[in-house]
């Protein structure tokens, strides 16, 4: 009778031990599927490539992330050695302020499409916040490509490896454009329009097909004015769609300084028929009954400086 019971407690504790396997094997794959989740989540990579390196390195899911990325990079290189010939016309331009300083990158793609993605669209912001992070170092408002390289992402990687893995992933040819810093004094004012643009909350940046960051100076009149904000706004929004290529000089002194009958204030060209491309003897956008002399002078206004990109304008010129 013993002995009986002893085969039987064995055959019952062996259902029991064999019964186990199947919750186990289902909570392990539990685990494997929820880290792959995890992966694709945190790569945006395929669900086959996640899968492959996770079983490369035993579901270490930082191993696994870390050879990922590893094997983009260098996808991402050879792509671009690739494509590298390709034209690259359209794009992105970037403004991104801090204090009294901001910086205006232009990053270009080849088609409207990528331009419009996601990937495409943070990479410029990354730029645009590199290149502001050279205004304490930088000594010219210039910045080359060479010094655009040296720039460091947030996520620690040289600009050019951000750039080349993005052409890994989007599969088109994207190359990093004309880059500049814009700084204020202490009594200058800096606006900045982008168009058509929108915001980042994450990076405080914008970006759009056309930019402009202007610098002025508004003095105390007494008179009722616009705030320096809007008139700065109003201001940009000018240049943006004027598109001057110099800022004029400035007002006469006197009568026999004034410019030709010829080429009245406002025309819109100058005396040989030509588009104006002056900004201060412009048409002025917002009120196309002033110039932008004018409209500085009614607003005891002077501008100083300022800066404008056309993404793509330089490809066209070469062309």
């Amino acid at each position: 009778m013993l002995l009986l019971r002893g085969v039987v407690g064995a055959a019952v504790g062996r259902r029991l031990s064999t019964s186990q396997l199947p919750l186990q094997a289902a909570a392990a794959a539990g685990g494997d599927k929820a880290k792959l989740a995890k992966l694709r989540k945190l790569t945006g990579y395929s669900f086959v490539n996640c899968k492959k390196a996770l079983q490369q390195h035993d579901y270490d899911l930082e191993k696994a992330e870390a050879w990922l990325r590893a094997q983009a990079q260098a996808e991402g290189w050879a792509r671009a050695n690739k494509l590298g010939a390709r034209a690259t016309p359209q794009g992105l331009v970037c403004v991104a302020a801090l204090g009294r300083s901001a910086a205006m990158v232009e990053l270009n793609c080849e088609t409207d499409f990528v331009a419009r993605n996601a990937v495409f669209d943070d990479l410029v912001r990354e730029a645009a916040a590199g290149c502001l992070s050279l205004a304490d170092a930088q000594p010219d408002d210039t910045v080359t490509p060479t010094e655009l390289g040296r720039v460091v992402a947030s996520d620690g990687r040289p600009l050019p490896d951000r750039v080349a893995l993005a052409i890994g992933q989007l599969g088109e040819n994207v190359t990093l454009g004309r880059a500049a810093l814009v700084r204020a004094g202490p009594a200058t004012h800096m606006a900045s329009y982008v168009h058509p643009g929108h915001s980042s909350d994450r990076s405080g940046s914008h970006a759009g097909r056309y930019a402009a960051v202007v610098l002025f100076e508004m003095f105390d009149s007494g008179k009722d004015v616009l705030t320096p904000r809007q008139f700065g706004r109003n201001l940009c929004q000018h240049i943006v769609g004027m598109a001057p290529s110099t800022l004029g000089e400035p007002a006469p002194e006197s009568s026999t300084d004034r410019p030709p009958e010829d080429a009245p204030a406002g025309s819109g060209s100058d005396s040989d028929g030509r588009a104006e491309t002056r900004l201060l003897d412009q048409e002025f956008l917002v009120e196309p009954d002033l110039t932008v002399r004018e409209y500085l002078a009614q607003n005891n206004a002077r501008v100083i400086s300022f800066l404008r990109m056309e993404c793509g304008e330089t490809a066209a010129a070469a062309d």
